[in-house]
């Protein structure tokens, strides 16, 4: 009498079909997972990128008086990746570039996953009344926000606040920067 080894090939067939519906019906958690992360990452970069030039503006190492900027964040992308730069003075100064000369760039920060970044001002008036305006980093038409000696948005009595998003809309996070 001959005892069977090893597995048949109905056997074997079942064992890949049930792997690959598993891996099928994990793929879309993947990738939402990773949107997710992505756009965590890229919150997390942009408000330690507004820390880092609030304490610059703080510092004021060009002894700029106010209502003058002092420091500033430039916000770019390529498409793919947002590059992040800390200056100091205007960031909309030809200078706040890592490619100037001389260059005004104190820090620098990446984040990439193809992640759209929009910061939005609300300018409040001595009359009371509030004005918003949305801009998002695109390719060539960079957003910057000014600081003052203080560490205070440029012009006065604005706010700043930002949402990153990628993909589906619970891929999307956003805080108001102070």
């Amino acid at each position: 009498m001959v005892v069977p080894r090893g597995f048949t090939l109905i056997e074997l067939l079942v064992t890949i079909t049930v792997v690959a519906l598993l891996v099928l019906a994990t793929a879309p958690l993947a990738s939402n997972w990773v949107s997710r992360t992505q756009t965590h990452s890229g919150s997390t970069v942009l408000q330690e990128a507004f820390s880092v030039a609030k304490a610059l503006a703080l510092q004021n190492p060009n002894g700029v008086a106010s209502p003058g900027a002092a420091a500033g964040l430039r916000i770019t992308t390529d498409g793919t990746t947002t590059t992040l730069l800390v200056c100091t003075g205007s960031a909309s100064s030809a200078n706040c570039a890592t490619s100037a000369s001389p260059s005004t760039v104190q820090w620098s920060s990446t984040y990439s996953g193809m992640v759209t970044t929009t910061v939005t001002s609300a300018v409040n008036s001595s009359t009371g009344t509030t004005t918003t305006s949305s801009q998002a980093a695109a390719v060539g038409s960079p957003v910057t926000i000014d600081l003052d000696n203080r560490g205070e948005a440029l012009p006065v009595n604005t706010a700043y606040s930002y949402t990153i998003s990628r993909g589906a809309a619970g891929n999307t996070e956003g805080y108001a920067l102070y």
